[in-house]
């Protein structure tokens, strides 16, 4: 670490520019997690900049959860493991500020769940289609009640997805759903939305105890597609949401 070769940041947006050259250190593993990095006075002279700046650069290092920044005479600025959670934080607050349309999640998911649905019907152990079974069990007690299972329909979602076993997957799948919850909230949700997800779901599960991939992928994309219509007839679905 004490090789470590950076430059003097430019001066338009400074800040930007310490938090890239820093950001790219720890990509090409010349940073890694738990270390410390110089003291705030090496990097100001190293950077050319003042403390404020760098503090600055600090400050969003650590919203990206690169950072964690310590007190007391043991502290300093050291280099965070990024685990799930932060990203896919990182990944809600670009949705935040991008404030896709409805269609606009709707088309991305009608792209990627149907093959993974259809990847679940292929690969589901007996300990998977358990998992779902329970699921939808619990689902079934409180679909008709007048609000919304959202962490079981969450959790469904999640549970196809984490049978590909491919975590990317599973992390755009959890951040769209977690986005989608936000939109729900928006909206004046009621008894027969709830009842036809839970619908949807339960074909879904029979395609899957099938393990038929084609009526798993139609079953989702199906799905899909209702809760799309389910949105627009709420809403303005070409107007963008705030997740």
């Amino acid at each position: 670490m004490t090789g470590l070769m950076f430059k003097t940041a430019k001066t338009h947006r400074i800040s930007q520019n310490i938090v890239e050259q820093i950001r790219q250190a720890i990509l090409n593993n010349e940073l890694k997690p738990g270390d410390r990095l110089p003291s705030e006075k090496d990097l100001a002279e190293r950077f050319g900049v003042s403390k404020a700046s760098l503090r600055e650069a600090f400050r969003a290092l650590e919203a990206l959860g690169l950072l964690e920044v310590r007190q007391g005479m043991s502290g300093g600025a050291f280099v965070r493991e990024v685990d799930l959670e932060t990203a896919r934080n990182s990944l809600f607050n670009y949705i935040f500020f991008q404030n896709p349309t409805i269609h606009e999640f709707t088309q991305l998911r009608s792209i990627l769940e149907p093959k993974v649905a259809a990847m679940a019907a292929r690969m589901l152990s007996d300990k998977d289609l358990a998992d779902l079974e329970e699921n939808l069990e619990q689902t079934r007690k409180i679909a008709d009640g007048v609000t919304f299972y959202y962490e079981l329909d969450k959790a469904f979602h999640h549970r196809i997805a984490a049978i590909s076993g491919n975590r990317l997957i599973c992390f755009v799948i959890d951040s769209l759903k977690n986005a989608i919850v936000n939109i729900k909230l928006q909206l004046e949700l009621d008894r027969q939305f709830n009842h036809q997800v839970f619908k949807a779901h339960e074909r879904i599960m029979a395609a899957l105890r099938a393990r038929d991939p084609d009526e798993a992928a139609e079953a989702m994309l199906k799905h899909i597609q209702e809760v799309d219509a389910a949105f627009m007839a709420r809403c303005d679905a070409n107007s963008p949401f705030e997740p």
